[in-house]
């Protein structure tokens, strides 16, 4: 009897782990070729979907430019153009001329390709999104830069340390100081660790009750949660786009 009771267990745990793979991956057929589904995502949310073709003993698999369209589609094809070659070298796959990550295996080696060839996507579409974001934080720190620098002149000060009341040391964007008035600037990206780090930092400032100015400059207000937003404005004296003009800056500080 408990033989028999392992054995309907064991059953049961088999038809649910069947059940479970047909949900994490999705086949099907398309001229021939084998079509997966891995239960794997792009950054935009787009699953992972590799092809499989047949070439007399061998198998040819690719992720059917998938990668280079989701990369299109933040806007990165170029960037995606860059990253690939070594992402595709990092996993053991080819990426051609036509964007596409590729390999030609033999059956047995075939479930690890379509591993790879997918993974490789995927990763390849992150490190584009990845560099696009560090080239647009480059590119919102000197517009910054440049306009604390218009409008202030050499009172404005970058990448500056300062200690709040819990006496740590926190860098900030900029300091000014005008007519004998502090003011602390930080530049807020859509990141959550930004958001974060620049919160706590103003919050430790603020504690100081020394009436320092505290502007938040938000390097793109049209990618944040307006959540995020009225937490930053409970932290700082002022939040300002990166575009706010000189009267702005000088109004704030």
């Amino acid at each position: 009897m408990v033989a028999n009771a392992s054995l309907t267990r064991s059953d049961s745990m088999r038809k649910l782990l069947d059940e479970i793979s047909r949900e994490l991956i999705i086949t099907d057929i398309d001229n021939g070729d084998g079509l997966i589904a891995l239960p794997d995502v792009y950054p935009g949310g787009s699953s992972v979907v590799v092809r499989i073709r047949r070439d007399s003993d061998t198998y040819i698999i690719t992720d059917q430019g998938n990668g280079y369209h989701e990369a299109e589609r933040l806007g990165g094809s170029s960037t995606f153009i860059r990253v690939a070659p070594s992402v595709a070298q990092l996993y053991g796959v080819k990426f051609d001329s036509h964007m596409l990550f590729a390999m030609e295996v033999s059956r047995e080696w075939l479930a690890n390709a379509v591993i790879f060839t997918g993974a490789a996507s995927r990763k390849a579409v992150e490190a584009t999104a990845e560099r696009m974001a560090e080239e647009r934080e480059t590119t919102a720190r000197q517009v910054f830069r440049d306009h604390l620098r218009e409008a202030f002149g050499d009172k404005a000060e970058f990448d500056v340390p300062f200690r709040g009341r819990s006496t740590k040391e926190w860098r900030f964007g900029a300091r000014v100081m005008r007519q004998g008035h502090l003011s602390l600037f930080d530049l807020v990206t859509p990141h959550h660790v930004s958001i974060n780090s620049t919160i706590v930092k103003f919050q430790d400032i603020s504690a100081l009750d020394e009436g320092i100015s505290n502007v938040v400059v938000l390097a793109d207000r049209t990618k944040m949660e307006s959540a995020d937003v009225d937490l930053l404005s409970r932290s700082a004296k002022s939040v300002i786009p990166l575009s706010a003009d000189r009267s702005t800056l000088l109004r704030v500080a």
